[in-house]
């Protein structure tokens, strides 16, 4: 994972003007062909969004276990985008949570959605993200992507690290031992407004073999990434490596994702 580092170093000095300058970016249909909306499927037949998320291969998508517990009833539809501007809704078979997951708490906020088919099958531009696995050390530049105003918006965070971010959070009824491993902070205190959406993703983009491939951080699980000094926390994906290839059938090794990218 050397490799990545070094081209993280290299994107953050690429994007460190636009975090200064507190610039939000809408996502063009090209980018972000990874990022889903999960929602419920109302009776008039239209998606009321809960939370974003993030394909990962197959018929795979990871979200935050949260997005199970809001307004009562777990969803049941994932919108995927395409590079024209339209949307596909695929229905979800099934749902794993994470097996130390509590509602009650802020930890192990994790979950993988299955859907009823693998959405390249009908799909055409829908590729998978990869996932970082070692925890992000230093200040990094790093992108967050959410719906904002009713669009998909992106902006540029930079990274906190666990023993600074401890001093803004902490224990408390939902976060009983602070911010552990398991968790990842990062903030823009120069942008106003930003998403809020529950479960969105966070990550660095890394360019190999001529490809720009969009490797998952983790996502939004408390508080506010922009308009503060206080970081927002993330569910750290590295945490939950092991897990998720299991569970999934999926591997995450960094060389065969590219190549399915």
């Amino acid at each position: 994972m050397t490799r990545i580092w070094t081209l993280l170093a290299v994107a953050a000095v690429l994007v460190v003007t636009i975090v200064d300058e507190g610039i939000s970016k809408t996502l063009s249909p090209a980018e972000g062909l990874h990022v889903v909306q999960i929602g419920h499927r109302l009776s008039n037949g239209k998606i009321e969004p809960v939370c974003g998320g993030s394909y990962l291969g197959k018929n795979v998508v990871v979200l935050g276990a949260h997005c199970f517990n809001r307004n009562g009833k777990a969803p049941d539809t994932v919108r995927f985008r395409n590079a024209y501007g339209g949307s596909t809704d695929l229905s979800i078979s099934n749902f794993t949570l994470h097996y130390r997951y509590k509602p009650q708490f802020d930890y192990h906020n994790m979950a993988v959605a299955f859907l009823d088919r693998d959405p390249r099958s009908t799909i055409g531009n829908v590729k998978p993200a990869c996932v970082i696995k070692p925890h992000i050390k230093g200040s990094k530049s790093v992108q967050l992507i959410g719906l904002f105003g009713g669009q998909m918006d992106k902006v540029d965070l930079q990274t906190v690290s666990s023993e600074k971010c401890h001093e803004y959070y902490n224990p408390n009824r939902k976060l009983r031992f602070g911010v552990l491993l398991c968790c990842f902070c990062a903030r823009n205190s120069n942008l106003k407004n930003c998403t809020d959406q529950h479960s969105a993703p966070l990550q660095a983009i890394v360019t190999r073999s001529g490809k720009q491939v969009p490797f998952l951080i983790g996502h939004r699980s408390i508080g506010r990434a922009c308009g503060t000094n206080t970081p927002a926390v993330y569910t750290r994906y590295g945490s939950y490596y092991e897990w998720l290839e299991t569970v999934t059938g999926i591997s995450l090794d960094e060389k065969d994702c590219i190549n399915r990218y």
